[in-house]
């Protein structure tokens, strides 16, 4: 098998993966299989070396259309997991604030001063 054709199937193998949806209980074993995914696509691309033949053109046009799609979806997953840690913040800072509700308003105090004499 030439490089270009495992190339091709480890990002067939890529795109299967994010096509699915991540349930957030499965998502640190998918991201895993992503980062494999990646680690082996980057060491291929590394082995490539031209001259390419007409199929190996072919194979890479597949290839890049296959990518476009993979860099929206691996942005999508980022930002799936950014709006979950915002979330479990704001719930970490309601539950903090529920268990000591007047933590804050110490920090707040402040003084009058008046400037009439």
């Amino acid at each position: 098998m030439s490089i270009i054709a495992e190339l091709l199937h480890v990002t067939k193998e890529l795109y299967g993966l994010l096509e699915k949806p991540v349930a957030k209980e499965a998502r640190e074993e998918t991201i895993a299989a992503i980062e494999q995914l990646l680690l082996r696509r980057d060491e291929l691309l590394e082995q490539l070396s031209p001259p390419y033949s007409e199929e190996e053109q072919q194979l890479g046009k597949e290839i890049v259309v296959f990518n476009q799609t993979i860099t929206k979806k691996l942005q999508q997953l980022k930002q799936q997991i950014q709006q979950d840690l915002k979330a479990l913040k704001q719930k970490k800072m309601a539950n903090q604030n529920y268990t000591n509700p007047y933590q804050e308003a110490f920090l707040m105090d402040g003084m009058f001063y008046d400037k009439k004499r």
